[in-house]
Protein backbone atom coordinates (compact mmCIF):
# COMPACT_ATOMS: atom_id res chain seq x y z
CA UNK A 1 0.00 0.00 0.00
CA UNK A 2 3.06 2.71 1.05
CA UNK A 3 4.84 1.88 -1.94
CA UNK A 4 1.38 2.75 -4.48
CA UNK A 5 0.87 6.24 -2.64
CA UNK A 6 4.59 6.41 -2.02
CA UNK A 7 4.75 6.67 -6.14
CA UNK A 8 2.39 9.78 -5.85
CA UNK A 9 5.22 11.82 -3.42
CA UNK A 10 8.77 13.60 -4.78
CA UNK A 11 11.48 11.22 -4.84
CA UNK A 12 12.53 12.82 -1.68
CA UNK A 13 9.90 11.74 0.53
CA UNK A 14 9.22 8.17 -0.39
CA UNK A 15 7.11 7.97 2.77
CA UNK A 16 3.15 8.57 2.47
CA UNK A 17 3.92 10.72 5.91
CA UNK A 18 6.41 12.97 4.20
CA UNK A 19 4.24 14.36 1.55
CA UNK A 20 3.41 17.81 2.65
CA UNK A 21 0.33 18.34 0.49
CA UNK A 22 -2.04 16.19 -0.89
CA UNK A 23 -0.97 14.71 -4.39
CA UNK A 24 -3.73 14.65 -7.09
CA UNK A 25 -5.17 11.00 -6.79
CA UNK A 26 -3.01 9.67 -4.28
CA UNK A 27 -5.74 9.33 -1.76
CA UNK A 28 -7.84 7.10 -4.19
CA UNK A 29 -5.19 5.13 -4.87
CA UNK A 30 -4.94 4.95 -1.25
CA UNK A 31 -8.41 4.10 -0.54
CA UNK A 32 -8.52 1.54 -3.55
CA UNK A 33 -5.46 -0.15 -1.59
CA UNK A 34 -7.03 -0.37 1.27
CA UNK A 35 -10.27 -1.33 0.30
CA UNK A 36 -8.34 -4.56 -1.33
CA UNK A 37 -6.64 -5.20 1.89
CA UNK A 38 -9.56 -5.09 4.35
CA UNK A 39 -11.55 -7.18 2.21
CA UNK A 40 -8.21 -10.03 1.95
CA UNK A 41 -8.33 -9.75 6.20
CA UNK A 42 -12.36 -10.44 6.11
CA UNK A 43 -11.97 -12.92 3.91
CA UNK A 44 -9.29 -15.22 5.40
CA UNK A 45 -10.02 -14.52 8.85
CA UNK A 46 -13.70 -15.28 7.84
CA UNK A 47 -15.14 -11.61 9.65
CA UNK A 48 -18.79 -11.32 8.43
CA UNK A 49 -18.62 -8.20 8.36
CA UNK A 50 -17.17 -4.37 9.07
CA UNK A 51 -17.10 -0.67 8.75
CA UNK A 52 -13.69 1.17 8.02
CA UNK A 53 -13.59 5.10 7.77
CA UNK A 54 -10.21 6.94 7.12
CA UNK A 55 -9.69 10.99 7.31
CA UNK A 56 -6.72 12.63 5.88
CA UNK A 57 -5.50 16.07 5.36
CA UNK A 58 -8.67 17.44 4.74
CA UNK A 59 -9.92 14.63 2.63
CA UNK A 60 -12.49 11.72 3.31
CA UNK A 61 -9.70 8.60 2.18
CA UNK A 62 -12.68 5.89 2.94
CA UNK A 63 -15.90 5.67 4.83
CA UNK A 64 -17.90 2.28 3.52
CA UNK A 65 -19.16 -0.93 4.98
CA UNK A 66 -18.13 -4.69 4.12
CA UNK A 67 -20.25 -7.84 4.44
CA UNK A 68 -23.16 -8.44 6.06
CA UNK A 69 -24.60 -7.51 9.34
CA UNK A 70 -25.89 -10.84 9.89
CA UNK A 71 -25.08 -14.23 8.81
CA UNK A 72 -28.14 -15.80 9.15
CA UNK A 73 -30.06 -12.85 7.36
CA UNK A 74 -27.62 -11.00 5.34
CA UNK A 75 -27.80 -7.86 5.36
CA UNK A 76 -25.05 -4.99 4.00
CA UNK A 77 -22.98 -3.24 6.36
CA UNK A 78 -22.90 0.09 5.26
CA UNK A 79 -21.55 3.68 6.86
CA UNK A 80 -24.02 4.19 9.17
CA UNK A 81 -24.40 0.67 10.65
CA UNK A 82 -24.51 -0.08 14.19
CA UNK A 83 -21.81 -1.51 15.95
CA UNK A 84 -20.99 -1.71 19.67
CA UNK A 85 -17.63 0.30 20.59
CA UNK A 86 -17.13 -1.77 23.35
CA UNK A 87 -14.24 0.03 25.39
CA UNK A 88 -13.93 3.02 22.95
CA UNK A 89 -17.27 4.06 24.54
CA UNK A 90 -14.57 4.89 27.21
CA UNK A 91 -13.96 8.15 25.44
CA UNK A 92 -17.36 9.42 25.56
CA UNK A 93 -17.42 8.91 29.27
CA UNK A 94 -14.27 11.05 29.92
CA UNK A 95 -15.68 13.69 27.93
CA UNK A 96 -18.59 13.77 29.39
CA UNK A 97 -16.57 14.43 33.00
CA UNK A 98 -14.94 17.28 30.91
CA UNK A 99 -17.81 19.30 30.15
CA UNK A 100 -18.69 18.93 33.88
CA UNK A 101 -15.19 20.03 34.68
CA UNK A 102 -15.50 22.88 32.24
CA UNK A 103 -18.92 23.85 33.93
CA UNK A 104 -17.07 23.94 37.17
CA UNK A 105 -19.29 21.00 38.67
CA UNK A 106 -16.59 18.56 39.19
CA UNK A 107 -12.52 18.65 39.31
CA UNK A 108 -10.57 16.05 38.13
CA UNK A 109 -8.83 15.64 41.11
CA UNK A 110 -11.79 15.99 43.10
CA UNK A 111 -12.27 13.14 45.66
CA UNK A 112 -14.84 10.52 44.09
CA UNK A 113 -16.60 10.15 48.19
CA UNK A 114 -17.53 14.36 47.89
CA UNK A 115 -20.11 13.04 44.92
CA UNK A 116 -20.76 9.82 45.95
CA UNK A 117 -20.97 9.13 49.36
CA UNK A 118 -20.94 5.19 48.55
CA UNK A 119 -18.22 4.45 46.94
CA UNK A 120 -15.90 2.78 48.56
CA UNK A 121 -12.78 0.44 48.66
CA UNK A 122 -11.44 -2.06 50.41
CA UNK A 123 -8.53 0.52 51.94
CA UNK A 124 -9.90 3.08 53.45
CA UNK A 125 -7.61 5.39 52.91
CA UNK A 126 -7.40 4.87 49.10
CA UNK A 127 -11.42 5.10 49.50
CA UNK A 128 -10.75 8.63 50.64
CA UNK A 129 -7.88 9.67 48.63
CA UNK A 130 -9.19 8.44 45.16
CA UNK A 131 -9.72 11.22 42.97
CA UNK A 132 -11.87 11.41 39.64
CA UNK A 133 -9.16 10.77 37.59
CA UNK A 134 -7.93 7.67 39.46
CA UNK A 135 -11.34 6.21 38.21
CA UNK A 136 -10.02 6.51 34.49
CA UNK A 137 -6.65 5.85 34.35
CA UNK A 138 -6.31 1.62 35.46
CA UNK A 139 -3.91 2.31 38.84
CA UNK A 140 -6.87 1.94 41.41
CA UNK A 141 -4.55 -1.05 42.70
CA UNK A 142 -7.40 -3.69 41.81
CA UNK A 143 -6.46 -6.47 39.86
CA UNK A 144 -7.48 -6.57 35.70
CA UNK A 145 -10.29 -6.74 35.07
CA UNK A 146 -11.12 -6.81 38.52
CA UNK A 147 -15.29 -7.47 39.47
CA UNK A 148 -16.10 -7.74 35.41
CA UNK A 149 -17.99 -11.31 36.55
CA UNK A 150 -20.55 -8.81 37.36
CA UNK A 151 -20.67 -6.99 33.53
CA UNK A 152 -20.29 -10.26 31.45
CA UNK A 153 -21.38 -13.16 30.36
CA UNK A 154 -24.50 -10.98 28.83
CA UNK A 155 -27.19 -10.96 29.93
CA UNK A 156 -27.69 -10.95 33.53
CA UNK A 157 -28.70 -9.72 36.51
CA UNK A 158 -26.75 -7.02 37.99
CA UNK A 159 -27.34 -3.14 38.64
CA UNK A 160 -24.81 -0.35 38.54
CA UNK A 161 -25.65 -0.46 42.33
CA UNK A 162 -24.12 -3.30 42.68
CA UNK A 163 -21.44 -2.92 40.88
CA UNK A 164 -20.65 0.23 43.37
CA UNK A 165 -21.42 -1.95 46.61
CA UNK A 166 -19.29 -5.02 45.13
CA UNK A 167 -15.89 -2.87 44.80
CA UNK A 168 -15.49 -2.55 48.46
CA UNK A 169 -15.34 -6.48 48.57
CA UNK A 170 -12.72 -6.70 45.75
CA UNK A 171 -9.23 -7.66 46.62
CA UNK A 172 -6.45 -4.72 46.45
CA UNK A 173 -3.43 -6.92 44.35
CA UNK A 174 -1.55 -3.97 43.24
CA UNK A 175 0.12 -0.59 44.33
CA UNK A 176 -2.61 2.97 44.40
CA UNK A 177 -1.40 4.38 41.55
CA UNK A 178 1.44 2.87 40.47
CA UNK A 179 0.68 -0.55 39.09
CA UNK A 180 -1.13 -0.79 35.25
CA UNK A 181 -4.44 -2.69 35.63
CA UNK A 182 -6.97 -2.93 33.14
CA UNK A 183 -10.53 -2.16 34.93
CA UNK A 184 -13.69 -1.78 33.83
CA UNK A 185 -16.23 -1.14 36.91
CA UNK A 186 -14.31 1.80 38.08
CA UNK A 187 -15.78 3.36 34.41
CA UNK A 188 -19.00 2.73 35.24
CA UNK A 189 -19.03 4.27 38.58
CA UNK A 190 -17.48 7.24 36.72
CA UNK A 191 -20.57 6.93 34.75
CA UNK A 192 -23.00 7.14 37.93
CA UNK A 193 -20.61 10.00 38.86
CA UNK A 194 -21.79 11.76 35.90
CA UNK A 195 -25.56 11.11 36.64
CA UNK A 196 -24.93 12.07 40.11
CA UNK A 197 -23.48 15.81 39.19
CA UNK A 198 -25.27 16.51 36.12
CA UNK A 199 -29.15 15.22 37.29
CA UNK A 200 -29.62 13.41 34.14
CA UNK A 201 -29.08 9.89 33.46
CA UNK A 202 -25.33 8.73 32.33
CA UNK A 203 -27.32 7.78 28.64
CA UNK A 204 -28.90 10.88 28.66
CA UNK A 205 -26.32 13.27 29.41
CA UNK A 206 -23.88 11.87 26.92
CA UNK A 207 -26.66 11.62 24.07
CA UNK A 208 -27.87 15.42 24.52
CA UNK A 209 -24.53 16.89 24.94
CA UNK A 210 -22.18 15.08 23.57
CA UNK A 211 -23.88 12.96 20.77
CA UNK A 212 -26.62 15.37 19.66
CA UNK A 213 -24.67 18.41 19.68
CA UNK A 214 -22.25 16.90 17.11
CA UNK A 215 -25.19 15.81 15.23
CA UNK A 216 -24.58 12.35 15.56
CA UNK A 217 -27.51 10.65 13.98
CA UNK A 218 -26.49 6.72 14.25
CA UNK A 219 -24.91 6.65 17.71
CA UNK A 220 -26.39 6.04 21.09
CA UNK A 221 -24.92 6.27 24.86
CA UNK A 222 -27.64 4.18 25.62
CA UNK A 223 -31.14 2.34 24.23
CA UNK A 224 -31.18 1.62 20.51
CA UNK A 225 -34.39 2.82 19.01
CA UNK A 226 -35.91 0.31 17.08
CA UNK A 227 -36.04 1.89 13.83
CA UNK A 228 -32.44 1.68 14.11
CA UNK A 229 -32.04 -1.91 14.96
CA UNK A 230 -32.82 -2.57 11.31
CA UNK A 231 -29.37 -1.44 10.63
CA UNK A 232 -27.49 -2.95 13.37
CA UNK A 233 -24.42 -5.32 13.37
CA UNK A 234 -24.89 -8.59 15.23
CA UNK A 235 -22.00 -10.00 17.05
CA UNK A 236 -20.76 -13.61 16.03
CA UNK A 237 -18.18 -16.33 16.85
CA UNK A 238 -16.46 -18.80 14.82
CA UNK A 239 -17.63 -22.42 15.11
CA UNK A 240 -16.42 -25.84 13.59
CA UNK A 241 -19.59 -25.82 11.68
CA UNK A 242 -18.37 -21.90 10.38
CA UNK A 243 -20.22 -18.57 11.88
CA UNK A 244 -22.87 -18.13 13.85
CA UNK A 245 -24.19 -15.49 15.70
CA UNK A 246 -22.93 -14.75 19.34
CA UNK A 247 -25.47 -13.28 21.96
CA UNK A 248 -27.78 -10.85 21.39
CA UNK A 249 -26.65 -7.26 20.65
CA UNK A 250 -28.88 -6.10 24.06
CA UNK A 251 -29.39 -3.42 21.80
CA UNK A 252 -33.12 -3.54 23.37
CA UNK A 253 -35.38 -0.86 25.41
CA UNK A 254 -33.43 -1.25 28.41
CA UNK A 255 -30.23 0.98 29.58
CA UNK A 256 -27.47 -1.76 30.14
CA UNK A 257 -25.04 -2.02 33.09
CA UNK A 258 -21.37 -1.57 31.29
CA UNK A 259 -22.60 1.60 29.10
CA UNK A 260 -19.98 3.92 30.88
CA UNK A 261 -17.44 1.41 30.32
CA UNK A 262 -18.32 -0.27 27.03
CA UNK A 263 -21.91 -0.51 25.83
CA UNK A 264 -22.32 2.38 22.92
CA UNK A 265 -23.24 1.86 19.58
CA UNK A 266 -22.39 3.89 16.67
CA UNK A 267 -21.86 3.63 13.29
CA UNK A 268 -18.12 4.20 11.42
CA UNK A 269 -19.17 7.54 9.76
CA UNK A 270 -20.50 9.23 13.69
CA UNK A 271 -17.23 7.61 14.70
CA UNK A 272 -15.23 9.59 12.39
CA UNK A 273 -17.02 12.62 12.92
CA UNK A 274 -15.93 12.54 16.72
CA UNK A 275 -12.39 11.99 15.90
CA UNK A 276 -12.05 14.79 13.87
CA UNK A 277 -14.76 16.86 16.21
CA UNK A 278 -11.65 15.75 18.83
CA UNK A 279 -8.61 16.88 16.33
CA UNK A 280 -10.25 19.97 15.63
CA UNK A 281 -9.79 21.07 19.15
CA UNK A 282 -13.15 20.08 20.30
CA UNK A 283 -14.98 21.76 17.54
CA UNK A 284 -17.32 20.09 15.11
CA UNK A 285 -16.32 19.62 11.27
CA UNK A 286 -19.32 21.95 11.33
CA UNK A 287 -17.29 24.71 13.69
CA UNK A 288 -19.81 23.85 16.56
CA UNK A 289 -18.03 24.12 19.90
CA UNK A 290 -18.41 20.74 21.64
CA UNK A 291 -15.08 21.41 24.33
CA UNK A 292 -12.66 23.24 25.10
CA UNK A 293 -9.17 22.54 23.45
CA UNK A 294 -8.09 22.99 26.87
CA UNK A 295 -10.25 20.15 27.71
CA UNK A 296 -9.44 17.70 24.88
CA UNK A 297 -5.64 18.05 25.32
CA UNK A 298 -6.32 16.92 29.02
CA UNK A 299 -8.25 13.40 27.81
CA UNK A 300 -4.66 13.24 25.70
CA UNK A 301 -2.21 13.62 28.69
CA UNK A 302 -0.91 10.33 29.40
CA UNK A 303 -1.08 9.20 33.32
CA UNK A 304 -0.51 5.89 33.92
CA UNK A 305 2.72 4.16 32.08
CA UNK A 306 1.39 0.79 30.27
CA UNK A 307 3.93 -2.62 29.65
CA UNK A 308 6.33 -1.99 26.94
CA UNK A 309 7.61 -4.99 25.72
CA UNK A 310 10.70 -4.76 23.46
CA UNK A 311 8.50 -6.69 20.75
CA UNK A 312 5.95 -3.29 20.41
CA UNK A 313 9.13 -1.14 20.46
CA UNK A 314 10.76 -2.56 17.78
CA UNK A 315 7.43 -3.55 15.79
CA UNK A 316 6.54 0.32 16.36
CA UNK A 317 9.42 2.01 16.46
CA UNK A 318 8.58 3.40 19.68
CA UNK A 319 9.75 4.70 23.11
CA UNK A 320 6.66 5.13 25.12
CA UNK A 321 3.05 3.92 25.78
CA UNK A 322 0.65 4.92 28.09
CA UNK A 323 -2.95 5.55 29.15
CA UNK A 324 -4.24 8.98 29.65
CA UNK A 325 -8.28 9.74 30.14
CA UNK A 326 -9.69 7.23 28.32
CA UNK A 327 -7.07 7.25 25.84
CA UNK A 328 -4.08 4.67 25.12
CA UNK A 329 -0.77 7.30 23.53
CA UNK A 330 2.36 6.09 22.48
CA UNK A 331 5.09 7.36 19.71
CA UNK A 332 4.88 4.93 16.43
CA UNK A 333 7.60 6.33 13.92
CA UNK A 334 8.02 9.45 15.70
CA UNK A 335 4.71 10.53 15.35
CA UNK A 336 2.44 10.59 18.64
CA UNK A 337 -0.59 8.15 18.07
CA UNK A 338 -3.68 8.57 19.98
CA UNK A 339 -6.25 5.37 20.43
CA UNK A 340 -8.05 2.80 21.64
CA UNK A 341 -9.61 -0.58 21.21
CA UNK A 342 -12.67 -2.17 22.31
CA UNK A 343 -13.50 -5.85 22.83
CA UNK A 344 -16.50 -7.64 23.44
CA UNK A 345 -18.05 -11.22 22.65
CA UNK A 346 -18.78 -10.92 19.10
CA UNK A 347 -17.43 -7.47 18.48
CA UNK A 348 -14.50 -5.99 18.20
CA UNK A 349 -13.65 -2.01 17.49
CA UNK A 350 -10.58 0.21 16.90
CA UNK A 351 -10.38 4.33 16.95
CA UNK A 352 -7.51 6.35 16.47
CA UNK A 353 -6.17 9.78 15.51
CA UNK A 354 -2.60 11.26 14.40
CA UNK A 355 -3.07 14.78 15.31
CA UNK A 356 0.18 16.31 13.56
CA UNK A 357 -1.21 14.53 10.08
CA UNK A 358 -4.77 15.25 10.75
CA UNK A 359 -5.17 11.36 10.51
CA UNK A 360 -8.53 9.43 12.16
CA UNK A 361 -9.26 6.08 11.52
CA UNK A 362 -11.67 3.58 12.45
CA UNK A 363 -12.33 0.11 12.76
CA UNK A 364 -15.88 -1.97 13.71
CA UNK A 365 -16.22 -5.42 13.50
CA UNK A 366 -18.61 -7.66 14.22
CA UNK A 367 -16.83 -11.12 15.17
CA UNK A 368 -13.90 -11.47 17.98
CA UNK A 369 -11.16 -12.01 15.51
CA UNK A 370 -7.71 -10.47 17.04
CA UNK A 371 -5.43 -11.29 14.04
CA UNK A 372 -8.19 -9.71 11.66
CA UNK A 373 -8.04 -6.19 14.46
CA UNK A 374 -4.48 -6.45 14.88
CA UNK A 375 -3.62 -6.42 10.77
CA UNK A 376 -6.18 -3.89 10.10
CA UNK A 377 -4.74 -1.79 12.49
CA UNK A 378 -1.18 -2.17 11.83
CA UNK A 379 -2.15 -2.17 7.65
CA UNK A 380 -4.47 0.71 7.58
CA UNK A 381 -2.45 3.01 10.04
CA UNK A 382 1.37 2.25 9.20
CA UNK A 383 1.75 3.49 5.50
CA UNK A 384 1.13 6.86 6.86
CA UNK A 385 3.72 6.60 9.53
CA UNK A 386 6.21 6.10 7.02
CA UNK A 387 6.88 2.51 8.08
CA UNK A 388 8.57 -0.03 5.91
CA UNK A 389 6.04 -1.94 4.07
CA UNK A 390 5.33 -5.56 5.85
CA UNK A 391 2.24 -8.25 5.17
CA UNK A 392 0.79 -7.58 8.95
CA UNK A 393 -1.83 -10.17 8.27
CA UNK A 394 0.89 -12.87 7.74
CA UNK A 395 2.74 -11.57 11.15
CA UNK A 396 -0.12 -11.89 13.32
CA UNK A 397 -1.78 -14.85 11.81
CA UNK A 398 1.23 -16.62 12.86
CA UNK A 399 0.80 -14.96 16.38
CA UNK A 400 -2.36 -15.88 16.94
CA UNK A 401 -3.22 -18.50 13.93
CA UNK A 402 -5.34 -19.06 11.49
CA UNK A 403 -8.88 -19.57 12.06
CA UNK A 404 -8.08 -23.06 10.64
CA UNK A 405 -5.42 -23.43 13.07
CA UNK A 406 -5.91 -20.69 16.29
CA UNK A 407 -2.80 -21.48 18.06
CA UNK A 408 -4.00 -23.39 21.93
CA UNK A 409 -3.68 -21.45 24.73
CA UNK A 410 -1.43 -23.28 27.56
CA UNK A 411 -3.57 -24.99 30.02
CA UNK A 412 -3.33 -24.85 33.92
CA UNK A 413 -2.14 -27.55 36.04
CA UNK A 414 -4.74 -28.53 38.62
CA UNK A 415 -4.27 -26.69 41.56
CA UNK A 416 -3.25 -29.07 45.04
CA UNK A 417 -2.92 -28.94 48.92
CA UNK A 418 -6.29 -28.65 49.83
CA UNK A 419 -8.58 -29.92 52.43
CA UNK A 420 -10.13 -33.59 52.06
CA UNK A 421 -14.06 -32.47 51.23
CA UNK A 422 -16.31 -35.36 49.59
CA UNK A 423 -18.43 -34.43 46.66
CA UNK A 424 -21.67 -34.91 48.38
CA UNK A 425 -20.82 -32.38 51.07
CA UNK A 426 -20.70 -29.52 48.23
CA UNK A 427 -24.49 -29.51 47.95
CA UNK A 428 -25.54 -26.30 49.04
CA UNK A 429 -25.67 -22.62 48.60
CA UNK A 430 -22.45 -20.33 48.53
CA UNK A 431 -21.93 -16.83 48.67
CA UNK A 432 -19.20 -14.40 47.57
CA UNK A 433 -19.60 -10.87 49.32
CA UNK A 434 -19.71 -9.33 45.75
CA UNK A 435 -20.53 -11.80 43.17
CA UNK A 436 -23.27 -13.10 45.18
CA UNK A 437 -25.11 -16.55 45.41
CA UNK A 438 -24.17 -19.47 43.49
CA UNK A 439 -26.12 -23.33 44.16
CA UNK A 440 -24.26 -26.59 43.62
CA UNK A 441 -26.81 -29.31 43.41
CA UNK A 442 -26.77 -33.12 42.12
CA UNK A 443 -25.50 -36.51 43.37
CA UNK A 444 -22.13 -38.14 44.17
CA UNK A 445 -21.74 -38.70 40.56
CA UNK A 446 -23.27 -35.63 39.32
CA UNK A 447 -23.11 -32.12 40.82
CA UNK A 448 -24.26 -28.79 38.79
CA UNK A 449 -23.03 -25.57 39.09
CA UNK A 450 -25.11 -22.45 38.80
CA UNK A 451 -25.02 -18.58 39.52
CA UNK A 452 -28.19 -17.28 40.27
CA UNK A 453 -27.62 -13.80 39.01
CA UNK A 454 -25.68 -14.53 36.07
CA UNK A 455 -27.83 -17.38 34.21
CA UNK A 456 -25.19 -18.78 31.56
CA UNK A 457 -22.66 -19.39 34.52
CA UNK A 458 -24.00 -23.06 34.57
CA UNK A 459 -21.88 -25.80 34.52
CA UNK A 460 -20.68 -29.37 35.53
CA UNK A 461 -18.52 -30.10 38.14
CA UNK A 462 -15.92 -32.91 37.53
CA UNK A 463 -13.39 -34.01 40.40
CA UNK A 464 -9.91 -33.66 39.26
CA UNK A 465 -7.83 -34.25 42.72
CA UNK A 466 -8.49 -33.92 46.40
CA UNK A 467 -10.59 -30.74 47.08
CA UNK A 468 -10.40 -29.59 43.20
CA UNK A 469 -12.93 -29.90 40.43
CA UNK A 470 -13.01 -29.11 36.93
CA UNK A 471 -15.63 -26.84 36.05
CA UNK A 472 -17.18 -27.11 32.12
CA UNK A 473 -19.37 -24.48 31.36
CA UNK A 474 -22.62 -25.61 29.41
CA UNK A 475 -22.50 -23.11 26.92
CA UNK A 476 -18.80 -23.62 25.39
CA UNK A 477 -18.94 -19.78 23.49
CA UNK A 478 -17.65 -18.85 27.09
CA UNK A 479 -14.06 -20.50 26.21
CA UNK A 480 -13.85 -20.20 30.25
CA UNK A 481 -13.55 -23.38 31.85
CA UNK A 482 -12.28 -23.44 35.41
CA UNK A 483 -10.82 -25.13 38.61
CA UNK A 484 -12.67 -24.96 41.72
CA UNK A 485 -10.82 -25.44 44.99
CA UNK A 486 -12.40 -26.36 48.15
CA UNK A 487 -11.07 -25.53 51.63
CA UNK A 488 -12.71 -25.31 55.30
CA UNK A 489 -12.01 -22.43 57.64
CA UNK A 490 -10.70 -22.49 60.93
CA UNK A 491 -14.97 -23.56 62.01
CA UNK A 492 -14.55 -26.23 59.42
CA UNK A 493 -17.36 -24.32 57.59
CA UNK A 494 -16.54 -25.10 53.58
CA UNK A 495 -15.18 -22.53 51.24
CA UNK A 496 -14.55 -23.03 47.35
CA UNK A 497 -11.86 -20.35 45.48
CA UNK A 498 -11.57 -20.58 41.52
CA UNK A 499 -8.93 -19.66 38.81
CA UNK A 500 -9.28 -19.77 35.02
CA UNK A 501 -7.95 -23.92 33.30
CA UNK A 502 -6.92 -21.89 30.91
CA UNK A 503 -3.63 -19.03 30.25
CA UNK A 504 -6.10 -17.82 27.41
CA UNK A 505 -8.94 -17.29 29.21
CA UNK A 506 -9.86 -13.74 29.35
CA UNK A 507 -9.00 -11.40 32.07
CA UNK A 508 -12.81 -10.32 32.61
CA UNK A 509 -13.46 -13.73 34.23
CA UNK A 510 -11.82 -12.43 37.06
CA UNK A 511 -12.08 -16.19 38.85
CA UNK A 512 -9.54 -16.16 40.96
CA UNK A 513 -11.57 -12.72 43.00
CA UNK A 514 -13.65 -15.26 44.14
CA UNK A 515 -14.36 -16.22 47.61
CA UNK A 516 -17.19 -18.79 48.45
CA UNK A 517 -18.60 -19.42 51.61
CA UNK A 518 -21.43 -22.19 52.44
CA UNK A 519 -24.31 -20.69 54.03
CA UNK A 520 -26.32 -22.30 56.36
CA UNK A 521 -30.05 -22.41 56.83
CA UNK A 522 -30.56 -19.32 58.89
CA UNK A 523 -28.90 -17.71 56.04
CA UNK A 524 -31.50 -18.22 53.25
CA UNK A 525 -34.80 -16.29 53.02
CA UNK A 526 -37.61 -18.88 53.32
CA UNK A 527 -38.39 -21.03 50.45
CA UNK A 528 -35.22 -19.50 48.68
CA UNK A 529 -33.85 -22.59 46.72
CA UNK A 530 -33.00 -23.63 43.79
CA UNK A 531 -34.08 -27.16 42.36
CA UNK A 532 -32.02 -28.67 39.64
CA UNK A 533 -32.58 -26.69 36.50
CA UNK A 534 -34.51 -24.27 38.61
CA UNK A 535 -34.09 -20.77 36.67
CA UNK A 536 -34.32 -18.18 39.69
CA UNK A 537 -31.91 -15.72 39.14
CA UNK A 538 -31.90 -12.74 41.85
CA UNK A 539 -30.56 -13.02 45.03
CA UNK A 540 -30.93 -10.95 48.05
CA UNK A 541 -28.64 -9.47 50.82
CA UNK A 542 -25.45 -9.54 48.30
CA UNK A 543 -23.78 -7.84 51.36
Amino acid sequence: MRAMIAALCSMAALALAGCDSPVPGAESANAQSAEAYIERVLKEEQVPGAAVGIWHRGQLVLLRGFGVTNVERPRPVDQDTLFKLASTSKAFTTAALGLLVEEGKLEWDGQVVDYLPQFRLADPWVTREFRVVDLLTHRSGLGPGAGDLMLWPQPNQYTRADVIAGLAHLPVTGSFRADYAYDNLLYIVAGELIAAVSGQTYEDFVQARLLEHMGLQHCYAGPVPEPARENLADPHRLEDAGLVVDTPNLAGPDPIVLAAAGGMHCSAGDMLTWLRTLMGGGKTPEGVSLLSEETRDRLWKPETLMPFSPQRAERDAGHFYAYALGWRVQDMHGKRVIHHTGSLSGMYAWAAVVPEDDLALVVLMNRSAGAARQALIYGLLKPYLGAPERDWLAYFQALYGTPEEAVEAEQLEPPTGFAAVAQAELVGRYRDPWFGDIQIHGDEQNLRWHALKSPRLAGTLMPAGEGVWALHWDDRSLNADAWMTADRDASGNILLSMQPKSRGTDFSYDFQDLRFIKLGENNLVAGDNLAAGGTKTSITDQE
